[in-house]
């Protein structure tokens, strides 16, 4: 059965064999007469407010003294649409929505009465702020929407819903700035996002995997972000957001390897304090993935390359290690990355404590013990201290990744291996899309480079791989006091 009918006791029918009733005990009837005919609302208990039906629909109805109505002029609710098709009644009701069908008519009303708890807004857990302002996204897709818009105060800022997973039939909406966003970027992202079959998807994290271009890639090619303002400003600038219901991180496409180094603080910063920021940013990617590699290929194969004080010093506290530097850095990068895997999932501020603590009580135990030396633990802890510079996640396993395969050419190679890998990085990078967009942008020009970072007035144009609609984002001479 497809369409409405216009008898009341089919429809029940359909919409009990529908939900499975009465096996299913979440779907709730409440049959009532009005102006002597018969009707029924359903709802699923727990996802509609009862409080408005039983005000704003039950009442009016109920309270109705003349036999001729209009139900759009009775109905105090703020959205009612009729519908004819029973799949879309269907599928108002898993969203929260009620249905009221009234006897005689070959349509049902599709009354807005989504009333399930949800998070408020609170500040962010992962990217922290201390200039910018305090608000995450939640789970609620409406509501992260609507924290966007508070920012974006424009018309042409678009909104369009979506449907995921063919079971759990997940709400999503696709958000980018008519007039500015590419439209054949824009239409790239509608096709993938329509074109994922599956039964059931969970969360944002999933969609993000099922429209990146590269599903094996070490390197994440879409952004995620968990800040309004920052979704903000790179919808400006010409990008998508996908914000998926039941997600309190927001998917931005198409992004470039700078963009998922970069901060929404630095925004708020002036231009040298941002340029400073970023530079020691950049040092400490730099310390991320090379440094255990240099340690090893100098103390290993170019030992002629270290001050003679440093290499006897070096070579004193690896007198009792009984193994190769290479497996001995191996083993130390395995034990640090487990404490750091253990402090994360164990719950509230304990975590942290123990990764701190147990980092410095396993070093202290492991050079005791003589199974590693005193200079392993002081470069793995300084690289780990660079992996937590990374701002990304997930950019910062790909560093952790990066970091290992340099370390194994540097065992076998010295710093030839190290030159080589960091060659395949550069072209495996530069091989890298973004829905269609090259990965790596400008990094010493552009207005919107990475480094140096340009003062806010010099951002006149929009990033030019993105190829926007309107590429001028404000005119040469913005600050017009100055003339």
């Amino acid at each position: 059965m497809d369409k409405i009918q216009t008898e009341i006791n089919k429809n029940r029918e359909m919409f009990e064999q529908a939900f499975y009733v009465p096996e299913n005990k979440d779907i709730v009837f409440r049959d009532f007469n009005f102006s002597g005919k018969a009707a029924f609302i359903v709802y699923i208990d727990g996802m509609a407010s009862q409080d408005k039906i039983s005000d704003f629909i039950l009442r009016p109805l109920l309270n109705m003294s003349n036999s001729g109505y209009n139900l759009n002029n009775i109905l105090q609710i703020s959205s009612a649409e009729t519908e004819t098709d029973s799949q879309k009644a269907v599928k108002a009701l898993l969203t929260g929505d009620c249905v009221l069908c009234v006897d005689g008519d070959d349509f049902v009303y599709i009354c807005e009465t989504k009333g399930f708890d949800k998070r408020g807004v609170d500040k962010p857990q992962v990217e922290n702020s201390i200039l910018g302002a305090q608000e995450a996204f939640t789970e609620n897709l409406r509501t992260n929407t609507a924290l966007v818009r508070r920012i974006i105060k424009n018309q042409g800022l678009m909104s369009e819903s979506l449907t995921l997973g063919r079971m759990n039939n997940l709400s999503c909406c696709v958000m980018y700035v008519n007039g500015i966003a590419n439209t054949d970027t824009v239409n790239e992202v509608k096709r993938r996002l329509n074109g994922i079959e599956t039964d059931f998807i969970q969360n944002g994290g999933m969609v993000e995997q099922f429209i990146e271009d590269t599903g094996f890639s070490l390197f994440q090619t879409i952004l995620t972000t968990e800040r309004p303002d920052n979704t903000a400003a790179l919808l400006m600038q010409g990008r998508i957001a996908v914000i998926v219901d039941g997600s309190p991180r927001v998917i931005i496409a198409p992004v470039t390897l700078f963009n998922i180094l970069k901060t929404s603080e630095e925004s708020a910063l002036r231009a040298p304090y941002a340029s400073t920021v970023r530079a020691i940013r950049m040092l400490a990617v730099f310390v991320s993935l090379f440094t255990p590699s240099l340690y090893l290929a100098a103390t290993t194969f170019h030992p002629e390359m270290l001050p003679a004080s440093l290499l006897v010093s070096i070579a004193k506290s690896r007198l009792s290690i009984p193994y190769p530097a290479l497996l001995e850095l191996i083993l130390m990068e395995a034990a640090f990355e487990m404490i750091r895997e253990a402090g994360q999932r164990i719950p509230g501020a304990i975590g942290g404590t123990v990764g701190i603590v147990g980092g410095l009580i396993l070093g202290e135990a492991a050079i005791s013990a003589g199974l590693v030396s005193r200079g392993c633990v002081v470069i793995i802890a300084l690289t780990s201290l660079g992996n937590f510079a990374i701002p990304q996640y997930q950019t910062a396993f790909a560093a952790r990744m990066m970091r290992i395969i340099f370390l194994i050419s540097a065992g076998f190679f010295g710093f030839f291996g190290i030159a080589a890998a960091f060659v395949l990085l550069v072209g495996y990078l530069y091989s890298l899309n973004s829905i269609g967009s090259d990965f790596i942008g400008p990094v010493f020009s552009g207005s919107v480079s990475m480094f140096p970072r340009r003062p806010v007035y010099s951002h006149e144009n929009r990033p030019r791989e993105l190829n926007t609609q309107r590429p001028r984002s404000q005119p040469e001479v913005s600050r017009k006091w100055k003339i």
